[in-house]
C-alpha cells in the first residue's frame, strides 16, 4: 500500500464526519448517528495506523479492532439507509 494512501484516508474521513454529525444534530435520525460513528471510528482507524500501530490489545493491532467495528457499523448504517429508502418508496403521498 501505498505510504500516502493512510493519510488520504484520514482526510477524507475526518472531512466527512463533520457534515454527517450536523445532519444527525439536525434531523436526530439514527441513521446519521450510525454514519457519523461510522466516520469516527474510520478517523481512529486511520490516525493509530498512523501515529501509534504498535498498540496492541493481546495478539491483534488496536487499529484493526478499530477497522472491525467501523465495518460493523457502516453496515448498520446501511441497513439503516436501505430501510429509510424503502419506507420512503412505500409510503403513500398525502393528497
Amino acid at each position: 500500500m501505498p505510504t500516502w494512501w493512510p493519510w488520504l484516508a484520514l482526510f477524507v474521513f475526518a472531512t466527512h464526519l463533520p457534515f454527517f454529525a450536523w445532519r444527525w444534530w439536525r434531523s436526530g435520525e439514527a441513521r446519521f448517528a450510525a454514519t457519523s460513528l461510522t466516520f469516527a471510528l474510520l478517523i481512529v482507524t486511520y490516525a493509530l495506523q498512523l501515529f501509534a500501530p504498535d498498540l496492541r490489545i493481546g495478539e491483534v493491532e488496536l487499529h484493526v479492532i478499530c477497522r472491525w467495528l467501523a465495518w460493523a457499523s457502516a453496515v448498520v448504517s446501511i441497513y439503516m439507509l436501505v430501510a429509510h429508502t424503502l419506507r420512503l418508496k412505500t409510503s403513500s403521498p398525502s393528497s
